[in-house]
């Protein structure tokens, strides 16, 4: 329901906007083009440590890329999000214990040119040798049991999102068109889980929802530099009261910046319950506001993610904050209770969880759907 649908607005505005954004003014010099929104980050999550970065490719008919290092094959990736002539790749190959010693991985990818004939492009990514840890931040929401629904993985719909740009950018640097930023790669949707199960009764009413109205907690401390307020709550789980876009997807909302520049983002809270205002300094674990159903959401969660501002873009429209990059952050320790399958809170009856494991977990992110308790 409500994880499924906000994976959908982003798919949907991926197909929209590059159908009409594939234009005649594209160079036609090359038939292939290939750049980075942002450069490779390590990620360390319950299923390992990862190196981790998207490719935007402009291409015709792109078949596969084998990801090579030290002449090992790494990866080979054929699950491409393609509108037209345009790819995105999303690669997370396993990070090795001491790190690289070679600067670069190579990236063969197989396609074919508009007279169809096959072709072979060769593309070196250099890579440091080490990539330092990321940066540890608190929980957003209550002690409890929590489902991590859409928590960073290789196929988390969060990874696959974005939010396309009204036109190509080109990237001189690169070479290569830029096709849009996602905001969300390493966010993570919380549903509480009491008695294994995330509502009472049929989940029909916001307040079934054992996560509704809880307190939404400051994962680190900054400055509030923006916040919107007013957008009404949906009021039947499972569906949508009005239409929802790049004006109000996040619902309700809370931007902090720390002092090391990056931002936490708190989305979908209860209108009229956040507690903050532009321009205040607050501390790690203050209450911000609470936990709600606004914007693109099916059901009471709380989507919260990290973002990256190294060129110190200002939030001054509600939008600003969907054209930001993404950071891998990771928490201080929780345990792991177990995994849902994907998609487990669209289910109809729903199925209650059965923990299966107890394993602690320290400066690490959950992974796709774990089940956790901290």
């Amino acid at each position: 329901m409500v994880f499924k649908a906000y994976k959908t607005i982003v798919f949907l505005l991926f197909a929209v906007l590059l159908s009409c954004n594939k234009s005649d003014n594209l160079s036609e010099d090359a038939d292939f083009h290939i750049a980075l929104p942002t450069a490779p980050v390590k990620v360390i999550n319950t299923n390992g440590t990862w190196l981790v970065y998207d490719l935007h490719i402009k291409t015709p008919h792109l078949e596969k890329v084998d990801i090579i290092y030290d002449d090992s094959l790494l990866l080979s990736y054929t699950d491409f999000i393609s509108r037209n002539d345009l790819h995105i790749a999303h690669i997370w190959i396993e990070y090795p214990e001491s790190g690289w010693e070679k600067e670069e991985i190579l990236h063969t990818f197989e396609y074919k040119e508009t007279n169809n004939s096959f072709q072979v492009f060769t593309f070196p990514l250099q890579v440091e040798t080490q990539y330092p840890n990321p940066k540890t931040i608190q929980f957003p929401v209550p002690e409890g049991v929590w489902l991590a629904e859409g928590a960073p993985g290789s196929t988390s719909y969060h990874t696959r999102a974005i939010f396309p740009f009204q036109d190509l950018q080109f990237d001189e640097t690169q070479n290569g068109y830029l096709i849009g930023n996602n905001p969300q790669r390493y966010a993570i949707d919380y549903a509480l889980m009491v008695n294994n199960l995330p509502y009472v009764n049929n989940g029909e009413q916001l307040t079934d929802w054992h996560c509704y109205n809880l307190p939404v907690k400051a994962v680190e401390g900054g400055k509030v530099i923006f916040t919107e307020n007013n957008i009404p709550d949906n009021t039947t789980p499972g569906k949508l009261d009005y239409e929802t876009n790049t004006s109000n997807a996040s619902g309700n909302v809370v931007y902090i910046e720390h002092l090391d520049g990056t931002i936490s983002t708190y989305c979908h809270l209860i209108p009229n319950s956040i507690l903050v205002s532009v321009g205040d300094i607050v501390n790690t674990g203050q209450v911000l506001g609470r936990l709600g159903n606004s914007g693109n959401s099916f059901a009471p969660h709380l989507h919260m993610h990290l973002l990256t501002n190294p060129e110190n873009k200002e939030l001054e429209e509600y939008a600003d904050g969907l054209f930001m990059e993404s950071l891998p952050y990771t928490f201080p320790e929780f345990i792991k209770l177990g995994a849902l399958p994907p998609g487990y809170l669209d289910e109809k009856p729903i199925t209650p969880f059965s923990p299966n494991l107890h394993e602690v977990f320290i400066d690490k992110l959950p992974s796709e759907s774990d089940v956790i308790e901290f």
